[in-house]
């Protein structure tokens, strides 16, 4: 084979550009209102299969500040995933947990304490054949492990048609079950 100046160029640029693909990568967006401020840092590592949110949030007229960090890790079977928010009173709330790839999709196992110190069980997992049918589930338990929340949502395809059923179920007294952003990335 010949070497051209050209080619040897054009395969210096590509040995070169490939390590700098894989290199950490960090993005921040801020929003300025008339009532708070905030600021939001993702920053993603391929390498180390890692990405990291911050945010901090200032409310323009008291000076009180919220905050939150997530990081994701990606390990052999999925990622795991560790989420802290704290209000402007000072409370805090976090979720930890494990996403675990499967053939047809994934399950969620994990745990989550609420601002009051409440603790809640987080069970999760969904799939999809290769007919386009899929299903999710997601629930949630006390520390006795009573279900206070859960929802089922099964879709199926046959003959052009979709058909979607949803399955909520909340106990009594239980507003709403714990939520927080993962990180993407």
């Amino acid at each position: 084979m010949i070497k051209t100046p050209l080619m040897i160029a054009s395969l210096a640029a590509l040995a070169l550009a490939a390590p700098l693909a894989a290199q950490e990568k960090t993005r921040t967006k801020t929003y300025e209102g008339d009532k708070y401020t905030a600021t939001q840092t993702t920053t993603v590592n391929p390498d180390t299969g890692t990405a990291t949110r911050t945010g901090v949030a200032v409310n323009n007229d008291n000076g009180k500040t919220a905050t939150s960090i997530a990081v994701r890790q990606r390990t052999d079977t999925g990622a795991t995933v560790s989420v802290t928010q704290t209000g402007t009173q000072g409370r805090t709330r976090d979720l930890q947990g494990e996403r675990v790839r499967t053939e047809t999709g994934s399950t969620f196992t994990g745990t989550a304490t609420g601002r009051g110190g409440q603790s809640y069980g987080l069970a999760g997992s969904r799939s999809r054949d290769g007919q386009g049918n899929s299903q999710a589930s997601q629930s949630v338990t006390n520390a006795a492990g009573e279900t206070l929340a859960s929802r089922d949502r099964v879709t199926t395809r046959a003959n052009g048609q979709v058909s979607t059923t949803v399955n909520k179920t909340r106990a009594e007294g239980f507003s709403r079950p714990p939520r927080a952003r993962r990180p993407r990335g």
